[in-house]
């Protein structure tokens, strides 16, 4: 039995990790940063390769991971995938971001709408045991702000944009198949994650990368950054705890409905995070603009709302077990590391929670 994974991406990667540490099968399915070719570069196979200590090239995983090179909008080759490697869960990463949906509204609905009905579709045709799927919290909006601040996983739908709203497509097809086929649908609704790998998140149309080049930059060299967004707070999810949560879901057997759960992390004012970078990295140029970044159509600002996630913590055990300290921290060592340069030594502040 395996793993159907469909995308990998930035999160995936992983999440896939994880699978194969602890001994699981996994079907990888999608383009997987390539061009639908077979025989061509497939970066995201690569990027798992790396996270896991290259144990894909010297054969340690490589008998649990099976790869086929496929459109995520191709019903029968979603299919065929999933039966001829006897799929029983599916991990449903694929999509098309912010930005890039916006831009490109055609192929984002084929692949975030199309592709997630097939991903249900297959799993009710092969009576799956479990479906846990990316949505976002870009179902969400100004409206859907409560008099408290705090939005919870029961607030109203309010999508900005496209990609906000074909998750709400999505979701609403979940409770569809759900009720139809009784099949058990989670559906992930992370705020900003950040961290060590989120270069896999441009290619996909994630928009903005200022949080990104503020990890990478200063990290490997002596390039200025500039940091919008001054008067703002954010809401810091690390990767890892976002892999995890993804992996958890995937072992959660609720009622045999479908869910949708706001995964949250450290909510912090982006000056702080900038003054931490600097403490890490005493020479790094940073400058901090108190002014917003003019975000490119589909792009908003959910990042800097506040999320309760403690009801994935209560049904699943989701835990944000980095604090905005200890995941800068991290990311910065670890982009230090493939530049091959020494680490950092590990301040108090930067040990992980349990």
């Amino acid at each position: 039995m395996a793993v159907l994974v469909t995308g990998v991406g930035y999160i995936g990667g992983y999440a896939v990790r994880d699978l194969l540490f602890a001994g699981e099968k996994v079907v990888l399915f999608g383009y997987l940063g390539g061009q639908g070719d077979p025989h061509g570069e497939l970066p995201e196979i690569d990027y798992i390769d790396h996270l896991t200590g290259g144990g894909l090239t010297d054969g340690r995983y490589r008998d649990q991971v099976e790869v086929v090179v496929g459109d995520v909008s191709d019903l029968r080759g979603m299919s065929d995938a999933a039966e001829r490697h006897e799929a029983r869960s599916v991990l449903h990463f694929a999509t098309m971001l912010s930005a890039g949906a916006q831009a490109n509204p055609l192929i984002s609905t084929h692949v975030n709408v199309i592709g997630t009905t097939n991903v249900f579709e297959v799993a009710a045709r092969m009576q799956m045991d479990k479906v846990v799927w990316a949505s976002s919290v870009d179902v969400f909006g100004p409206r859907s702000v409560p008099e408290s601040g705090v939005l919870t996983d029961d607030c109203m739908y309010d999508p900005v944009w496209l990609y906000g709203a074909s998750k709400v497509m999505s979701e609403k097809l979940a409770f569809a198949y759900s009720d139809k086929h009784g099949i058990d649908i989670t559906g992930l609704r992370p705020t900003r994650v950040y961290g060590y790998g989120e270069y896999i998140k441009a290619g996909r149309g994630g928009g903005s990368s200022w949080l990104g080049n503020l990890l990478y930059a200063p990290a490997v060299g002596d390039t200025a950054v500039t940091v919008p967004f001054g008067s703002r707070s954010l809401d810091f999810v690390y990767v890892e705890d976002i892999a995890d949560g993804f992996v958890k879901a995937l072992g959660f057997r609720g009622d045999k409905a479908a869910n949708n759960y706001i995964l949250s992390g450290d909510r912090q004012p982006i000056p702080k995070a900038v003054e931490y970078v600097r403490r890490l990295l005493p020479d790094a140029r940073i400058e901090l603009e108190m002014e917003d970044l003019v975000l490119p159509p589909g792009s908003g600002f959910a990042f800097s709302r506040q999320y309760d996630s403690n009801r994935a913590t209560t049904d699943f055990g989701f835990h944000s077990r980095f604090s905005m300290e200890a995941g800068v921290y991290r990311t910065i060592n670890l982009n230090r590391r493939r530049a091959g340069l020494p680490e950092i030594p590990q301040p108090e502040d930067a040990k992980v929670g349990i």
